[in-house]
């Protein structure tokens, strides 16, 4: 299903990339595009609740004190993955809808950071797909810069 998902992601990277298809494909695709990108947030949703762990029962130990609760179980891993598959079909089909409005009124500047999320999109869901969830806290993924992204730095 992620394969998938990025096979569809580097499609809407390719017609964005081109002025040409940007201004006269996608906009009638753009309805389309914007809907699998939906069912992709759906059909990680649902394996995100499959997942989800019972509540375990919790009773005193001897002594009156709760256990502490353990949170490391297996699910886990495959639970934030889905979940940021789930995040990543969600931003692609904002990033879709917002785009056909820019597309049609010639806001060039949403353009061009609508193109960079979508390929930052394509090297996440890459990423994910070849080296899964990394130990680091949640946040820690370095921040894309935008300045870069858009082909704004100075070249020497």
């Amino acid at each position: 299903m992620a394969r998938e998902l990025l096979a569809e992601t580097q499609r809407l990277q390719t017609l964005v990339a081109d002025d040409y298809r940007l201004y006269t494909e996608f906009p009638r695709q753009s309805g389309m595009i914007a809907d699998t990108f939906r069912d992709y947030e759906d059909e990680f949703r649902k394996r995100w609740h499959r997942l989800k762990p019972a509540r375990p029962e919790r009773k005193p130990d001897v002594t009156g004190h709760m256990p502490r609760v353990s949170y490391d179980d297996s699910g886990s891993r495959e639970r934030l993955l889905y979940a940021r598959y789930l995040a990543i079909a969600a931003d692609l089909r904002i990033a879709t809808v917002i785009l056909r409005g820019a597309v049609r009124y010639g806001n060039a500047m949403t353009i061009e950071v609508k193109r960079a999320e979508i390929r930052q999109a394509v090297r996440q869901l890459a990423d994910l797909i070849r080296n899964g969830i990394s130990d680091a806290p949640d946040g820690a993924e370095p921040m894309m810069d935008m300045g870069k992204a858009l082909g704004l730095e100075e070249i020497h």
